[in-house]
């Protein structure tokens, strides 16, 4: 699910401003999350501990190895920490003009050392603000192209539901206070018919936004050192109490326990510096 760039659809990540298609994950504690969607394509590489997931991609994915994690997908996600330390991870963006190899996967992860060695090329030019971005996308796309000949392809792109146009709408200004009306007059359709739809494939306006929210939270979790009640203000929420037990209830543990320490994950790796 992109807006109109993926730089743009990840703006809740902070990222290093030399380098905004590089994303660093870091967790302290072994945790599953249930659905969760991404706004936009990655690169993956697993720098510490493991990650399993599961849906659409599954994938038991170690230390070293890269995966590749579509957009506007639900899958399972569980992040298992080293044994000596956080799971780590680093992402890079796909960006909207680069062709993405798509179909049946042979193999969902890989170690390979000529994609790995492409991943750490696209990695260090995206850190060159000089370098034009038709290089470094072409350098993202040699990384796909590595994935591609091993067998490792994203998932077919279907018919866009409105549930994902909803998502891509709600992802612009997570903070805003999003009403039906003016949700369904920007996809140019009745309140009425926006409801009738929605219902249709499965979900509803209010569950969407509230999903939409709290994606958002993980990642900033994971990816920022934003404190708590500024990541509640972030995704919309007043109030960090009310916040955190719509985290909880969403996924199963309080948002501080993603971070363990409250120093783990807040600034000790910074974005861009490798």
């Amino acid at each position: 699910m992109t807006l109109q760039s993926v730089p743009e659809a990840g703006s809740a990540l902070r990222r290093d401003p030399r380098a905004p298609q590089i994303v660093r994950l870091r967790q302290a504690v072994r945790a599953e999350f249930r659905a969760v969607v991404g706004e936009a394509p990655l690169i993956l590489r697993v720098d510490g501990g493991r990650k399993v997931i599961r849906g659409a991609v599954q994938a038991e994915v170690p230390a070293g190895a890269l995966v590749l994690m579509p957009a506007g997908v639900p899958l399972d996600v569980e992040n298992h920490p080293a044994p000596d330390g956080a799971y780590r991870a680093t992402g890079l963006m796909i960006g909207a003009g680069v062709v993405v190899p798509r179909g049946a996967s042979l193999r969902m992860q890989t170690q390979d050392r000529r994609a790995l060695a492409a991943f750490d090329r696209a990695l260090d030019l995206a850190r060159h603000p000089g370098v034009p971005a038709a290089i470094r996308d072409h350098a993202v796309a040699e990384v796909l192209l590595w994935l591609d000949s091993l067998g490792i392809r994203l998932p077919e792109v279907g018919p866009v539901s409105v549930a994902a146009r909803v998502r891509a709408l709600v992802a612009r200004d997570p903070a805003q206070d999003w009403a039906a009306t003016g949700i369904a007059r920007a996809l140019g359709m009745s309140e009425a018919t926006l409801r009738r739809r929605l219902a249709r494939e499965g979900t509803g306006l209010t569950a969407l936004v509230t999903d939409l929210r709290m994606n958002r939270a993980l990642g900033l979790l994971q990816a920022t050192d934003l404190p708590v009640e500024r990541i509640a203000a972030e995704v919309g929420y007043a109030s960090a109490s009310r916040f955190a037990v719509r985290f909880r209830a969403r996924f199963g543990l309080p948002p501080g326990a993603i971070r363990g320490d409250a120093r783990i994950g807040t600034g000790i790796e910074r974005f861009g510096t490798g």
